[in-house]
């Protein structure tokens, strides 16, 4: 179903499957960054339809992610600002009790750039949740790294418009990004997001 992206038949079999969430979570650790990407986006699918009956069992989504990202853990999830940003997005009741823990990551390594795709993603049904990061999201824009750059362009673009990141149309540097929408990695510019063209650029390949 990941492979073919289906949500349509995702969302059949979480219905069916108790342990969706225990099932999909290796491969939030998959070596194929799409895969991985696709197995986000399919956990946010798994607390959407939770949450229909409470959002108990989503805040216990949450709180094992995030034991997940401590070294405690034994198995740091670098996709973990990804997963909380996905749950969030399908289940914004949440966002006042973690979007204040989500955003504390901005400037934590190994979670800089996903942290900035978290709130872009999250920015699509929560904008003004997001704004409260708009500064630090600001202040990514001379950052040295062109990944933590473009994701922090589309986040801000998401909640602050294209003039905020006008600046930026002339960075040709490149980095990868997961389209939530598509489940494809694609390969753009910080300049091509920042310009509103953030999907002219692709080849049609996968990026590596």
């Amino acid at each position: 179903m990941l492979e073919a992206f289906d949500l349509a038949a995702l969302e059949a079999w979480v219905a069916a499957e108790p342990n969706a969430f225990r099932v999909l979570q290796p491969l939030l650790f998959d070596a194929d960054p799409q895969l991985s990407g696709r197995a986000v986006e399919a956990v946010g699918r798994v607390a959407a339809l939770r949450a229909r009956g409470g959002l108990e069992p989503v805040r216990e989504m949450l709180r094992h992610t995030l034991w997940l990202m401590n070294d405690e853990s034994g198995g740091l999830i670098w996709q973990g600002p990804q997963v909380l940003g996905a749950v969030l997005a399908n289940a914004p009741a949440l966002c006042g009790e973690f979007f204040g823990i989500l955003a504390s990551f901005l400037e934590e390594e190994p979670f800089r750039v996903g942290t900035r795709w978290a709130l872009w993603r999250l920015a699509s049904v929560e904008r003004e949740t997001v704004a409260a990061a708009a500064g630090a999201l600001a202040r990514s824009l001379t950052d040295a790294d062109p990944a933590v750059r473009g994701h922090a362009v589309l986040a801000l673009s998401a909640v602050s418009g294209h003039e905020a990141v006008a600046a930026l149309g002339g960075d040709p540097a490149p980095f990868a990004v997961f389209d939530y929408q598509s489940g494809a990695l694609r390969s753009t510019t910080v300049g091509a997001v920042a310009g509103r063209r953030p999907w002219q650029v692709y080849s049609g390949s996968e990026a590596t």
